[in-house]
């Protein structure tokens, strides 16, 4: 097995520009430092490699039979390496190459139709909308994902609210409750057929707040749905309670299509959020398809996606 050697790529770099320049004094102006230090370093790449690249005189300066070797290849490592620094820096000025996006299925259309008039502006963008009604994984590899949940910012993720907090509060039809009656408080909500977007081992819990009291409620449910646009479509075709947010059934309230239940009695706020990875490196087509979605996104568009889905 051979020993690792140990490189330092700037002595390379220098190396090549001494030769290519066929001077060290050429090579230590261009790099703004005394030539002795360049000697010194084409010295120390020559003792980790164990060969003698160079034959220097005072008037000439050739490679050795190795050395020509050796120069070649690494030639044509500093052009490759310069070509892909060029092709990285393209990235990071004009928006090229692959965005992954993530969004849940009550979203998919909006987003859907906002990524579209992106692809309209930026010809060199491909992009990758994966719709689901999970929630998206944040080591899945996505480069943006649009989230009802807000994860705290770390080191690696970013989270931008794209619509504000709004609160979720139980709501069903005047035909259901008409059919099973209106609970009056908490523990009525036992005998009732309840719609749930989460659930472990066939149970779901609802943590319900009135002022400072809290309670909660954990159940079978009737119905289990993986996103909360299913959720609202099956509150309106009366097969039970769901917990909604508010802004999603306003106006099915004010038409009465929908009522609240348990009035006074209120589950968590949620919003929707934009996360993205939080390095600086960012290419100019995640960036800019970032800040596009944070622009298209409006609150409108994405309650309405979700009653049409």
């Amino acid at each position: 097995m051979r020993a690792k050697i140990d490189l330092d790529l700037n002595d390379v770099a220098l190396l090549v520009r001494v030769v290519q320049r066929r001077s060290f004094s050429a090579a230590a102006r261009e790099r703004g430092v005394p030539v002795s230090t360049v000697s010194r370093r084409i010295a120390r790449l020559e003792s980790a490699l164990g060969l003698r690249l160079l034959e220097r005189t005072t008037r000439t300066l050739r490679l050795t039979d190795a050395g020509r070797k050796y120069f070649d290849h690494a030639e044509r490592a500093m052009d490759d390496l310069a070509q892909g620094t060029g092709r990285v820096r393209e990235l990071q000025d004009e928006p090229r190459g692959r965005v992954r996006i993530a969004a849940p299925t009550a979203f998919g259309a909006a987003v859907a139709n906002v990524v579209y008039l992106y692809l309209a502006k930026h010809p060199g963008v491909s992009i990758d909308l994966e719709i689901d009604g999970r929630r998206p994984d944040p080591d899945s590899g996505f480069d943006i994902a649009i989230m009802t949940e807000k994860l705290n910012d770390t080191d690696d993720f970013v989270a931008r609210e794209v619509r504000p907090m709004t609160r979720k509060l139980l709501f069903a039809s005047p035909h259901y409750l008409k059919e099973h009656g209106t609970p009056r408080g908490v523990e009525e909500l036992a005998v009732h057929d309840c719609i749930a977007t989460r659930a472990t081992d066939g149970h779901a819990t609802w943590t319900l707040a009135q002022g400072r009291t809290k309670r909660r409620f954990t159940f079978a449910p009737r119905l289990y749905v993986s996103e909360f646009s299913a959720a609202y479509r099956a509150v309106l075709a009366g097969v039970g309670i769901a917990m909604l947010p508010e802004s999603l059934c306003a106006q099915d309230v004010n038409k009465r299509d929908m009522a609240r239940v348990l009035e006074g009695w209120e589950g968590e706020a949620a919003g929707v959020y934009l996360l993205y990875r939080a390095h600086r490196s960012l290419t100019a087509a995640v960036r800019t398809c970032i800040d596009h979605l944070l622009a298209e996104l409006p609150a409108t568009q994405l309650v309405r996606s979700a009653r049409e889905n």
